[in-house]
């Protein structure tokens, strides 16, 4: 059974309280996720909504544990650990970058299958996530180093863009991918 908004939020601050910045962030893709969700089925795309919903706000869960790539996969193992739906379970383990091939999940330790987003709500997360980057803006306060995490939603995600192409080079198959992610993604929007 897929967990009601309430019991996402409230594992969410569970498993993250000492990282409200993660929970800022999941809540801006969130309501990203429903936005186009809502567009779509507009339109007549079947999608849904309550697991878009649901599955935006646990969709970075594995952050609890670690930051890294695989924190899609984590928090997968938490929400099967914790008797949820594949279905849920699939958005959050395929929602990083455009997907991770099976080729990128064996050099990344993890199992050998791939982690490409399939259904449109998977889709819809994988994108929306990529609206919302975060800022660093370091400073002081009583004398003593800070570093506070801004997270931004963008109109478009030209800036995930920008820093992935900085990271993995513009013809990363990881770039083709949310290329072809957001081609699709538009497509849909504007039918």
């Amino acid at each position: 059974m897929i967990p009601s908004r309430r019991e996402a939020k409230r594992l969410m601050r569970i498993r993250l309280a000492a990282r409200p910045n993660v929970i800022k962030h999941t809540e801006l893709v969130t309501k990203k996720a429903l936005e186009i969700g809502n567009i779509l089925r507009k339109k007549g795309v079947p999608v849904n909504l309550e697991l878009l919903e649901t599955g935006s706000y646990l969709h970075d869960i594995g952050r609890s544990i670690t930051h890294g790539p695989v924190h899609g996969f984590v928090g997968g193992q938490i929400l099967r650990e914790l008797g949820y739906p594949e279905s849920l379970i699939n958005l959050v383990e395929r929602h990083v970058g455009a997907g991770i091939t099976t080729e990128e999940a064996i050099k990344m330790g993890l199992p050998k299958r791939d982690f490409l987003p399939n259904t449109i709500e998977e889709k819809i997360l994988a994108y929306a996530d990529k609206f919302v980057e975060s800022e660093l803006v370091f400073g002081s306060e009583n004398g003593e180093e800070t570093v506070i995490r801004n997270d931004i939603m963008y109109d478009s995600i030209e800036p995930t863009l920008y820093r992935f192409r900085k990271i993995f080079g513009d013809k990363s198959p990881i770039i083709l991918r949310l290329e072809n992610l957001r081609k699709e993604m538009e497509e849909l929007i504007k039918l």
